[in-house]
């Protein structure tokens, strides 16, 4: 705070020896005197400019509040000066109070009221920036949670409407097998309740989920529901979306198997490219040749159905298209809450089938958990 004072100090003792009649080692003493004293009347100055912030309108009565502390300032800052320098200097000078010289140093006390009270409302400025400037960034961080809680708890009963849906249609093919489906159901259910379950977990979590999605989904389709999987060890230990993998492979499930009589094949494959995640599911349904990467920051190309598919009108594509695209658009929103534009998503579909692919950056849980 007091080092703040050194250009003052200078410029003091400059004024002191600008006629040539007084010494370095002479000018000094009083000049260090003369700046304390303004630097301890300046404290009060710095309170003073915190309990009365600067007005974001014109204020008659703040400036002249400032004009008549900036007439106390430099009063108290004399006297004060006065008062102390015998204590340095061996001289009394009070007989300066009835010359024009106490005029000037008054002025003076003034002048240096306005800089320090300038400089205040500078730093106080700075300081209230930078703050308002943090808040923006924790009600960002706090919105994008917030935003991923909702999606999540989307999420949820919109996989509990499919899988009751699954239940309901065995109950009326196969007891026995729906009373095995709703066990299941029940382990699934478990762990989506979770308190204390976020919106990332290790890719071996969302694996093992997915793996009980698909066992879940074998009851009701046997034969028909034929999956291929090759996932790379090295990706258990990274972290993933929650549900992400199961909802590619449950979009895969209602729109490939379910709409076929003979059903269809579902292949699964994640790897670890350079240090992104790499996902892909592929389902072997027809569909019109295109391919529409969509980056997981950006909306467009994105109609209602298939994140990048043409729209469901386009496509002669009924109801199916809106709980299609919740999915997979609601993980789209999700992936760009995370990771911005480092992560995508993109499908490709052929006469062969149909393949969507997930890409994010890769980090190991025990990373995450040392962060």
């Amino acid at each position: 705070m007091f080092a703040a004072w050194l250009p003052a100090l200078v410029l003091w003792m400059a004024f002191a020896m600008a006629g040539g009649q007084v010494s370095l080692t002479a000018a000094f003493p009083p000049a260090v005197l003369t700046i304390a004293v303004a630097a301890v009347l300046g404290l009060a100055v710095w309170q003073f400019c915190i309990r009365f912030p600067w007005p974001e309108k014109f204020r008659v009565p703040f400036y002249a509040m400032h004009i008549v502390a900036g007439l106390i300032y430099g009063i108290v800052w004399m006297v004060a000066t006065i008062a102390v320098e015998p204590l340095v200097t061996h001289k009394q000078m009070w007989s300066v109070l009835r010359t024009p010289r106490a005029i000037t140093w008054a002025l003076t006390g003034v002048w240096l009221y306005a800089v320090v009270a300038g400089i205040s409302y500078a730093i106080l400025s700075q300081q209230r920036a930078r703050e308002n400037e943090r808040r923006a960034l924790r009600a960002e961080a706090g919105l994008s949670a917030a935003r991923l809680d909702a999606l999540q708890h989307r999420l949820h009963p919109h996989f509990l409407f499919n899988a009751l849906h699954t239940v309901a249609a065995l109950v009326r093919e196969d007891s026995a097998q729906a009373e095995n489906a709703i066990e299941k159901l029940g382990d699934m259910l478990r762990y989506t309740l979770q308190e204390d379950i976020g919106n990332s977990v290790p890719f071996a979590e969302e694996w093992e989920f997915t793996r009980r999605y698909l066992d879940f989904e074998q009851i009701r389709y046997g034969e028909r529901l034929s999956v291929v999987t090759t996932i790379d060890p090295r990706c258990l230990n990274c972290s993933a979306p929650l549900f992400a993998l199961q909802t590619l492979v449950e979009n895969a499930v209602r729109h490939s198997i379910a709409t076929r009589p003979e059903g269809g094949t579902i292949e699964i494959a994640a790897q670890p490219v350079d240090k992104l995640l790499m996902v892909q599911v592929r389902d072997d349904a027809p569909h019109p040749a295109s391919g529409h990467p969509l980056p997981a920051s950006r909306g467009e190309g994105y109609r209602g159905g298939r994140c990048g598919d043409p729209s469901p009108r386009a496509r002669g594509e009924g109801a199916r298209s809106a709980d299609e695209g919740f999915g997979l658009n609601a993980l789209r929103q999700r992936l760009n809450a995370v990771y911005g534009d480092q992560a995508h998503l993109s499908v490709v579909s052929d006469p062969t089938g149909f393949q969507v692919s997930l890409v994010i950056p890769q980090m190991h849980t025990e990373d995450a958990d040392d962060e």
